[in-house]
Parts: C-alpha cells; sequence; structure tokens
C-alpha cells in the first residue's frame, strides 16, 4: 500500500496501545483503542480491546492518536504572496498548482479548511468526486470589499477590477447596503458556505492598511442578514478595535485577525459570543521571509504594526474568555508552515487549549461540531498518528519533522508514511 489510499472503500480499522488526545480539553488516555467502520468511529476504550474480524490493525506503540486538524483561515489560491500576480497563471497550472496545495495540506493532518477566499466550488467538487486528494472545503467564494478597500486591489489609476485568479473569481465591490446583500446573495449562488467582508484595511492593500474601518454598520449588517436568511454567518477581515466593535454591532459571528484589539474590544466579543481566529503564523512568517519575499517598505510598515500586538490581543481575548478557533492565513509558497501557528497561540494559550483550537473549538465555528473535532463514538473518523506527543512538542506539525505518521479522513487512510506499515499488512 502506498501513502494513500485510492481504492476509494471504506475500511474497518482498528487502532491500538494509543494516547489518546481525543480534541476535548480533557487530558489524555494511554493504552487506548479506536475502533473505526465505515466513516464512523464506532468504539474506544482502554487496555485490551475487543476483537474485531477483518479490521487493518495498527499498534501504535504508545504513539499519539488524536483528532484531525482544522484551519479556519486558508487561502490556497493565493499562489504569490502579491495576489496580483496569480490571475496571469493559466488556468490548468493555477487547478494543478492549487491541487496540490491542498494534497500537501492533507499530509500535514489539515482533514479539513475553510477558504477565506480565492477558491470556486469547482475545488469542492473535484474532491468529493476523488479527482484531487484534498481536506473538508468550507468555501468563501471571494470577499465583499468596499471601493479602495482591502479586497480592491487595484493601484491609483487602474480602473479594470482585478480577478484573483484566471478562473474568473472577482472580489465584490460594494458601496451601499444593496449592493452588500445583493453581493452576499450572489457568493451564497456560488456555492459560498460562509460571507467574507473586508472590514478593515490591511497588510498588503494599495491604499490604506490596517487601522481603517471599512464599510459601516449598516452596510456590514446587510450582509450578514442575506447570509443568516441562508442558514450562513458573515466572517470579517479585521484589525482594529474599531473595526471589531462595527462587525460585532452587525453580528458577525467569525472576527479574523484582530491584533490591534484592546481588552475592552476582547471582552465584548467573548460576552456576545462570537469566535476569534487569530492568524499569528501570517504575520509571523512575512516578518522571518521578508527579505526573501522582497516585502515593499510600506509593507513592511504596515506589518509590524500589525505584529506588534498580536499576542496581546489574543491574551486579552483568552483571558476574557473568548471562544478562539485556528487559523493561519498564510500565502504563496509559505502555506505548508500553517502548523507553526499551534506552536504560537501556544505561548498564551498552553499547547492543549491551542490543540483545542484547531480541533473542537474550529469545529463549532463551522457548526459541524456534532460530526468532526473530536475523537468519540458515532464522529466522523478524521484522525492522525504522531510519532510524538504534540502536547509535549508542537514542532511535530512544522513541514519536515516526518512525525506525521498517518492521516485519516472520513474513515479513509488518505496519508500514511511507507515507514509506518499496519501490523495486519506486516
Amino acid at each position: 500500500m502506498t501513502g494513500t489510499d485510492t481504492t476509494g472503500k471504506s475500511k474497518e480499522v482498528l487502532f491500538t496501545d494509543a494516547l489518546l488526545l481525543d480534541g476535548t480539553g480533557l487530558p489524555v488516555r494511554e493504552r487506548a483503542w479506536v475502533h473505526v467502520t465505515d466513516d464512523r468511529i464506532g468504539s474506544i476504550g482502554q487496555g485490551a480491546s475487543p476483537d474485531f474480524p477483518g479490521a487493518t490493525l495498527y499498534k501504535l506503540g504508545g504513539r499519539t492518536l488524536m483528532p484531525g486538524l482544522m484551519d479556519a483561515h486558508v487561502h490556497p489560491a493565493n499562489l504569490d504572496v502579491d495576489i496580483t500576480t496569480v490571475p496571469a497563471y493559466p488556468p490548468p497550472v493555477f487547478v494543478h498548482k492549487v491541487s496540490r496545495i491542498l494534497e500537501n495540506d492533507l499530509r500535514l493532518g489539515f482533514t479539513t479548511l475553510r477558504d477565506a477566499g480565492g477558491l470556486d466550488a469547482g475545488f469542492r467538487a473535484a474532491a468529493a468526486q476523488g479527482l484531487i486528494n484534498a481536506p473538508r472545503l468550507f468555501l468563501s467564494i471571494a470577499p465583499l470589499t468596499q471601493t479602495g478597500g482591502h479586497g480592491d486591489k487595484r493601484k491609483p489609476g487602474e480602473n479594470a477590477i482585478i480577478p484573483r485568479n484566471s478562473l474568473g473569481v472577482f472580489p465584490a465591490i460594494c458601496d451601499d447596503e444593496g449592493q452588500m446583500r445583493r453581493a452576499a446573495r450572489e457568493m451564497l449562488r456560488q456555492g459560498a458556505d460562509q460571507i467574507k467582508v473586508m472590514a478593515d484595511g490591511g497588510i498588503l492593500s494599495p491604499t490604506g492598511g490596517p487601522g481603517n474601518p471599512q464599510f459601516t454598520v449598516r452596510e456590514l449588517r446587510a450582509a450578514v442578514e442575506a447570509a443568516e436568511a441562508a442558514g450562513s454567518y458573515a466572517m470579517a477581515h479585521v484589525y482594529s478595535s474599531m473595526a471589531v466593535r462595527n462587525c460585532l454591532d452587525a453580528g458577525v459571528r467569525s472576527i479574523e485577525h484582530a491584533t490591534l484589539m484592546n481588552g475592552e474590544t476582547a471582552k465584548r466579543l467573548a460576552d456576545q459570543g462570537a469566535f476569534l481566529v487569530p492568524t499569528l503564523v501570517a504575520f509571523d512568517l512575512l516578518f522571518e521571509k521578508a527579505d526573501e519575499i522582497g516585502l515593499r517598505p510600506l509593507w513592511r510598515e504596515k506589518l509590524l504594526t500589525v505584529r506588534e500586538g498580536a499576542l496581546a490581543s489574543l491574551a486579552a481575548a483568552h483571558e476574557a474568555g473568548a471562544r478562539i478557533a485556528s487559523g493561519s492565513d498564510l500565502l504563496g509558497p509559505y502555506q505548508g508552515y500553517k502548523g507553526r501557528e499551534l506552536a504560537l497561540k501556544a505561548k498564551v494559550m498552553g499547547a492543549m487549549n491551542a490543540i483545542v483550537s484547531a480541533t473542537r473549538t474550529t469545529a463549532e465555528l463551522l457548526r459541524v461540531e456534532h460530526e468532526l473535532g473530536v475523537i468519540a463514538p458515532g464522529k466522523v473518523a478524521d484522525m492522525l498518528v504522531i510519532d510524538g506527543n504534540p502536547l509535549d512538542d508542537l514542532s511535530v506539525f512544522e513541514p519536515d519533522s516526518g512525525k506525521i505518521l498517518l492521516v485519516m479522513k472520513d474513515g479513509r487512510i488518505v496519508h500514511r508514511s511507507p515507514a509506518f506499515p499496519a501490523d495486519s499488512d506486516a
């Protein structure tokens, strides 16, 4: 058997002698066993397991068994750091490059991704048909942005709207409540699972930057109402406290970044029951690779502004009891580093809370907690086998660690290290 099960058949699997880190935040369980049948977790126990004739057996020897990781803020379609260059990729090249990013994310242990803008519904269909080996996808299609806002990449003197890629995904430029409502409905029509709004400036914006709130509360509320009418919700790109408060006033469910948010605003976010999706690794990698990227002086200046406040805003939200999910927001060739987000969050939250943020809490954000996010009977079998204990060393999620030995999604082995054979295959 190769590293990926391409048969398309569900198989009965039994994991024994596992260190079970179930994603709930409860202490790990030693010598645990987990039985998987079809796409579901059937039963769990400790010690000697019952006999399951015909099950493929993996004796983990004390290795960690944990839920598949979830990332609530990704951009597989942003093939370059400067996304204005992406539309130049011919469609076949673009599709193959994105597909390889998605396949690599799965190998890195991410079984569920929420795309924050750029992918169209064709990628989700390709994954469902088995044409690409990809994580489960929740799509935003394209963000809603005001004229000159963070999602409008036109430079002064440019008039034509710049697409996000050669497949025809364009930002939705909106300047009043009616346009917001119509654009949100259009994204939903195209297959969006949630609506993304650009409610603040950004590091890579041609004009403005972090701390420049965008859209009025009434405009934001129009998008929220359109999303909620369809059973969905809104997520918002924000940095400043004012932008966060605008989004909370409008009923936005998912607050992204928020690195300039003060303690008072963090408490309000927690009290309102919204989710925070910090993306610490994006700022960390941009800072680390600034010379390699050739980051423009203006972009560097804005990056320093948001990076300096990132841990403080996360600490304020954590102290306030906010629901903290997990995201990465990485661009271009650095997307394989998304697992580093857990180590950065652990500096504030501790390793267990960082892992829970990328499993149970993100499942709650995506409204799939009844199916995903923890290892428990009846849940969908998305699981990882880790060589080591992530609670002791979160570097196991680095792209070159070699510590992710097996990835299961929907009860199927979608990645397995050649050095980790099933015991019943031996």
